[in-house]
């Protein structure tokens, strides 16, 4: 009976794959509400994103496009109550997480 000996190498190798609405947002949010700055690379801009973005940013989040993607300066948890009125559009993503 063979029994063929596979040999198991490591391999550094770095994988980009499309991005994704739901990821973006998530990541979005989750830079929003951190301390300090965050890249987020390979974002997927949809009308959906352009509206999270606007929210947060009303929320007190600084929210700048740069050629990778975004750099989220985030909030420290702390959230603004600017009292501005936030339109989400059909973003159910957005209005769960904001609401």
């Amino acid at each position: 009976m063979l029994n063929p000996e596979i040999k198991i190498k490591e391999t550094v190798t770095t994988v980009e794959v499309p991005g994704s609405k739901s990821l973006t947002q998530r990541a979005l949010i989750s830079a929003a509400l951190a301390d300090g700055k965050s890249l987020i690379r390979h974002a997927l801009m949809a009308e959906d994103t352009e509206y999270l973005i606007g929210g947060l940013k009303k929320l007190g989040a600084s929210i700048e496009p740069v050629a990778e993607g975004f750099v989220v300066t985030g909030t420290g948890g702390a959230i603004a109550h600017t009292g501005h009125e936030i339109f989400l559009g059909n973003n159910g993503t957005a209005l769960r997480f904001l609401t």
